[in-house]
C-alpha cells in the first residue's frame, strides 16, 4: 500500500471519502483485488490524516487493516480461477 499524504492539510477528505464509498459498492458488485487494494488505500490515508477525528481515523485504521485481509481473499480467487458474479443490467 502506498501510505503519502491524502491531501494538503488546509483541504477537506471529502473527496476522498466518497471515493472510498463509491469503490466500495463497486467491490460489492465485482470483488476485484484491485478494488479492495484501493479502498485500503484509502482509508489508510484517512487514518493518518491529522483534520480528521481521532474517532474517525481509528474507524479508518481498522476499516484499513479488514480491507487488506479482503484483498488477499479476492486475490487467492482470482489466483484459482473463481469468476466474478456479474448481475447487473445492461441498458
Amino acid at each position: 500500500m502506498n501510505h503519502g499524504p491524502a491531501w494538503r492539510d488546509d483541504e477537506r477528505p471529502d473527496a476522498m471519502i466518497a471515493g472510498t464509498l463509491c469503490l466500495m459498492s463497486c467491490y460489492a458488485q465485482h470483488p476485484a483485488p484491485a478494488y479492495a487494494a484501493r479502498i485500503a488505500d484509502n482509508l489508510a490515508r484517512l487514518a493518518a490524516a491529522g483534520t480528521l477525528s481521532a474517532e474517525f481515523r481509528s474507524v479508518c485504521r481498522r476499516m484499513a487493516e479488514r480491507w487488506c485481509a479482503l484483498e488477499a481473499q479476492a486475490r487467492d480467487r482470482c489466483a484459482c480461477g473463481a469468476r466474478m458474479r456479474d448481475d447487473r443490467t445492461l441498458q
